[in-house]
């Protein structure tokens, strides 16, 4: 943002307003227009059961404002209750997470169906600050062992789901938002009108982009394709980061460098950014890793 005229005082107010944390490290908005968020994946949740406020102050005084919480259909909705009801008092949004490769495929659509009639009836019974405030899937069809000789069936019948599910969050009044691989523009749509990754940002509101990679330029480079697409579509678009010990190479998890490193790198990712309107902020996988990750850094 631009502040022309202004005296030196004023321009340091306004900079202190338009910052908020990233691991203790000011971080600044893309724009005046909008300001990016810090996301966060919560897989076990259990942990909202005995060690939520645990979960909560971890959360906060890492500047996480949104979690994506999974959702494990067996506990008691007294539990999302109160979670929700203190994350909403601290600022922090919660999103009802969940997904399966298999969920893909039409013929598992009945699962799909299940989780959202859940989120559903559990939204009708929450009172206002108890709420989800939005819907989050992670399925990736690629980990289907016929995903390289069946793409195209299984691509469709992808499409075809999200549609559903689009609707059904229509109807829940809800926003939906996706996990997708960084290289999914690579892939056309069956009938070839588009990238696989555009065509998805078209019906989602916004898309977490699994960019995994342990430097800013690494992060931006293998993102900055869709990036492009949702300033293209007036979409957000989340860069996610790993934190957790991974067999897949050096190069995809912070877990190696530490925390305050990953810090620096986050921070540098924003300027990266900076002339994407579809940036959203980042997404950092997952609770346990990151915790890990922090407390191995202070120690």
């Amino acid at each position: 943002m631009k502040l022309k005229f202004i005296r030196p005082m004023y321009l340091l107010i306004a900079a202190m307003l338009m910052t908020f944390t990233l691991g203790g490290t000011p971080l600044t908005p893309v724009n005046a227009a909008t300001t990016t968020q810090k996301a966060s994946w919560l897989w076990d949740t259990s942990l909202i059961k005995q060690s939520g406020s645990t979960v909560l102050t971890f959360y906060k005084n890492q500047g996480v404002n949104v979690i994506y919480l999974q959702i494990n259909r067996k506990l008691n909705v007294s539990y999302y209750k109160n979670f929700i009801r203190q994350a909403t008092a601290q600022g922090i949004e919660v999103h009802a997470l969940d997904g399966n490769s298999t969920w893909a495929l039409t013929s598992q659509r009945t699962q799909l169906t299940t989780v959202l009639k859940w989120i559903e009836n559990y939204q009708a019974t929450a009172a206002t600050n108890e709420k989800f405030k939005g819907i989050h899937f992670d399925i990736e069809p690629y980990l289907l062992p016929d995903w390289s000789t069946n793409q195209k069936s299984i691509v469709s019948q992808w499409q075809s789901n999200v549609l559903y599910m689009v609707q059904r969050a229509n109807e829940i009044k809800l926003p939906i938002a996706a996990d997708l691989p960084f290289w999914l523009h690579t892939i056309k749509v069956p009938d070839g009108t588009a990238t696989l990754s555009s065509w998805m940002l078209k019906q989602y509101n916004s898309v977490t982009l699994m960019s995994y990679r342990d430097t800013s330029d690494g992060i931006f480079n293998v993102a900055k394709v869709i990036l492009q697409e949702g300033v293209d579509l007036g979409k957000k678009v989340f860069t996610g980061v790993e934190t957790n010990n991974t067999s897949e190479g050096d190069i995809i998890s912070f877990y190696e460098e530490g925390a305050n490193y990953m810090n620096q790198e986050l921070n540098n990712l924003v300027t990266l950014t900076s002339s994407y309107t579809s940036f959203a902020g980042v997404a950092v996988h997952d609770y346990l890793g990151w915790k890990t990750l922090v407390e191995s850094s202070v120690n």
